[in-house]
């Protein structure tokens, strides 16, 4: 097998046939996935995963909640110091690495 060049992102094999999300779910998770590195969490807004996906706003914001609820991600919600909200902060689940 050659070797891989550039950058790419590891995901779970499993992943890639669960019939439990959509497709749309299933791009928008292996962006944040992207986003992480090598990190198990990331904070991407929800207008530039829309624009960096080619996914619809409306459909980016029903697609979160749903990866949350499937236990996929867990989305914790970030605030600036003057109270303010900013981009939510994604944290994957162990259901993402295959330690569930």
């Amino acid at each position: 097998m050659p070797k891989l060049k550039g950058s790419y992102t590891n995901i779970l094999n499993k992943l890639i046939t669960d019939k439990n999300i959509s497709t749309a779910e299933y791009r928008i998770l292996n962006y944040l996935l992207m986003r992480a590195g090598n990190q198990d969490v990331c904070y991407p807004s929800l207008n530039t995963i829309a624009a960096d996906t080619d996914i619809g706003l409306s459909t980016v914001k029903r697609a979160i909640p749903s990866l949350a609820k499937k236990g996929y991600l867990k989305k914790i919600n970030r605030k600036k110091d003057n109270g303010s909200a900013t981009s939510n902060l994604y944290q994957f689940t162990d259901k993402v690495y295959g330690t569930d």
